[in-house]
C-alpha cells in the first residue's frame, strides 16, 4: 500500500479507507502503536479479568460486586475511546471486530441499567411485576458479558494482525469456532466437576445427556453449513460434512443411552473419533500436519481420560474429586488452544519466520494452562465466598429409580435436625430470588405437637 494512503497516521486514524486497498490482509503494515497497545491492554483487563471476577462476586452477592463492575466499565470506556484515537496501523472498515463492538457496548449498557434499577429496590406496583424478570435477565446477561468479551478479544487479536481476510475467512472461522467450543466444553466440565453434581442430581440428568444434545444439534448445523451449496465439492467439504453427520447420529445415541441420569461414554468416543479425523485433515501448509497431529493426540487424551473417569474413577453419590477427574477438562482446553492456533495464515507466518512448531505449541499450551487456572480460580473464589461444601449437603442414600445420581429423599426435610439447608450449587447454576440478601436457601422446619381432637 502506498505511503500517501496513510498520511493520516501521524494525527490519528480514519474508518473511511477504501476497502479495495486491502488485498490479502485486513491490516496495514505500520506498527500497532502505543495508543492501540493501551486499548488492547485496557480491554483485556476489563473483559478478561474484571468482568468475570465481578460476575462471581455478583453470584455470591458480595459487597464488592458493584465496585468491581464499575471499575471494569471504567477500563472499558477508556479503552473504547483509545481505539478511536490511535495512529499507525489501520484496518479494513468492515472487519468483524468493529461491528461486533456494538453488541459489546449495548450488552454492557444494558447490564449497567438493569443493575442500577435493581439497586433502587423498587418493588411496589408495576415494579413488583417486572422486577423478577429483570433480576433473572440481569443475572443471565451478567454471565454472558464475559463470553461476549471473550469473542471480542479473539476478534481483536485477529484484526490486529489482519488475518482471516478474503479467501482465508472460512478456514479461520472453522478453527476459532471449533477451538473455542473445545475450550468452552472444558470449562463447563470443570464447572460441573466442582459444583454441578447436586444440580444434576436434582434433575435426574447426567452430564453426558446435555453433552449429547449439544453434539447432535452442532452436528446438524455442520451437516448443512460446511459446504457452500451450488459449488463443487472439495476434500474439506467432504470431511466437514461427514463429521457433522456422525456427530448428530452419535448425539442421538448418546441421548438414548444417557436418559434417566445414566452415565455414557458416547461423547468421549466421539471426541476420540473427531481427533482421529482431524489428524487426517487435508492441509495446505507444510508444517500444518505436525500441529494438527499434536492437537489430535491432545484431544484423544481428553476422550480417553473421560472414559476412564466415567467407568473407573467416578462413584455414584461421592462428590470427592479425584486428581484424575481434572484431566478431561484440562486436555480439552489445551486442545482447543492448539486448534485455534493452527490456521493456515498463522502457520505460514511460522514457516516464513523459521519458528519451529514445538516452540509455538508450547506458547499455545501456556495460554491453555492460564485459561484453566483462571477458570478454576473463579470457581474456587465462588466456593470460598459461599462456603460451598457439596459432600456435606447433597450426599444421600442412592436412589432406587434406576438412575445413576442419588436424590434427596422426599421426606428428607422432616428428618433434619438443622433448620438450614444450603445447597449452593443451585445458586450458581440457577436463578434465585433477588430479594434475598444472602446466598443461602433457608428452609424453616417447625416442630409442632400433634393436634388432639
Amino acid at each position: 500500500m502506498d505511503d500517501h494512503e496513510h498520511s493520516h497516521a501521524a494525527t490519528g486514524h480514519t474508518h473511511d479507507l477504501d476497502p479495495s486497498v486491502f488485498k490479502s490482509s485486513a491490516a496495514t503494515d505500520e506498527p500497532i502503536g502505543f495508543i492501540m497497545a493501551l486499548h488492547i491492554t485496557f480491554m483485556v483487563i476489563a473483559f478478561g479479568f474484571l468482568y468475570p471476577i465481578g460476575m462471581v462476586l455478583g453470584l455470591s452477592k458480595n459487597r464488592w460486586h458493584v465496585p468491581v463492575q464499575i471499575l471494569g466499565t471504567v477500563f472499558f470506556v477508556v479503552g473504547y475511546f483509545l481505539a478511536h484515537a490511535h495512529a499507525g496501523r489501520n484496518y479494513e472498515p468492515h472487519i468483524a471486530h468493529r461491528w461486533f463492538a456494538s453488541i459489546v457496548i449495548w450488552s454492557v449498557v444494558g447490564q449497567l441499567i438493569l443493575g442500577g434499577y435493581l439497586k433502587l429496590h423498587w418493588e411496589s406496583g408495576i415494579h413488583g411485576r417486572f422486577r423478577p424478570f429483570f433480576a433473572r435477565f440481569h443475572k443471565v446477561l451478567g454471565a454472558l458479558v464475559p463470553v461476549i468479551g471473550y469473542v471480542q478479544i479473539v476478534l481483536g487479536v485477529i484484526a490486529s494482525v489482519g488475518f482471516c481476510y478474503g479467501d482465508s475467512t472460512g478456514q479461520c472461522l472453522a478453527h476459532f469456532i471449533m477451538g473455542s467450543s473445545f475450550v468452552g466444553y472444558g470449562i463447563l466440565l470443570l464447572l460441573s466437576l466442582r459444583v454441578g453434581g447436586p444440580w444434576l442430581l436434582r434433575r435426574g440428568k447426567s452430564q453426558e445427556w446435555y453433552d449429547s444434545w449439544v453434539i447432535m444439534l452442532w452436528g446438524i448445523i455442520n451437516t448443512f453449513t460446511e459446504h457452500r451449496w451450488g459449488q463443487d465439492w472439495n476434500h474439506g467439504d467432504y470431511q466437514h460434512t461427514s463429521m457433522g453427520i456422525i456427530w448428530w447420529i452419535a448425539g442421538l445415541v448418546g441421548i438414548v443411552l444417557s436418559r434417566n441420569g445414566k452415565r455414557s461414554v458416547v461423547p468421549s468416543v466421539l471426541i476420540i473419533l473427531t481427533a482421529a479425523a482431524f489428524q487426517g485433515h487435508a492441509q495446505h501448509v507444510p508444517n500444518s500436519g505436525q500441529i494438527h497431529s499434536y492437537f489430535g493426540y491432545m484431544l484423544m487424551a481428553g476422550g480417553l481420560s473421560r472414559i476412564v473417569e466415567i467407568c473407573f474413577v467416578w462413584k455414584e453419590g461421592d462428590f470427592n474429586i479425584s486428581p484424575w477427574q481434572y484431566l478431561p477438562p484440562l486436555t480439552l482446553i489445551l486442545a482447543g488452544h492448539l486448534f485455534m492456533g493452527s490456521t493456515e495464515e498463522q502457520l505460514m507466518y511460522l514457516n516464513n519466520t523459521m519458528i519451529d512448531v514445538s516452540s509455538y505449541s508450547n506458547v499455545l499450551l501456556s495460554f491453555g494452562f492460564a485459561v484453566f487456572l483462571f477458570a478454576l480460580v473463579l470457581i474456587l473464589l465462588w466456593e470460598k465466598l459461599t462456603h460451598y461444601e457439596p459432600s456435606a449437603n447433597t450426599r444421600t442414600q442412592p436412589d432406587d429409580s434406576g438412575g445413576d445420581y442419588s436424590e434427596l429423599p422426599s421426606n428428607g426435610l422432616s428428618n433434619l435436625d438443622t433448620e438450614t439447608l444450603h445447597d449452593a450449587s443451585s445458586d450458581f447454576l440457577e436463578d434465585d430470588n433477588d430479594n434475598d440478601d444472602a446466598m443461602e436457601l433457608k428452609a424453616r422446619i417447625r416442630n409442632s405437637e400433634p393436634h388432639h381432637l
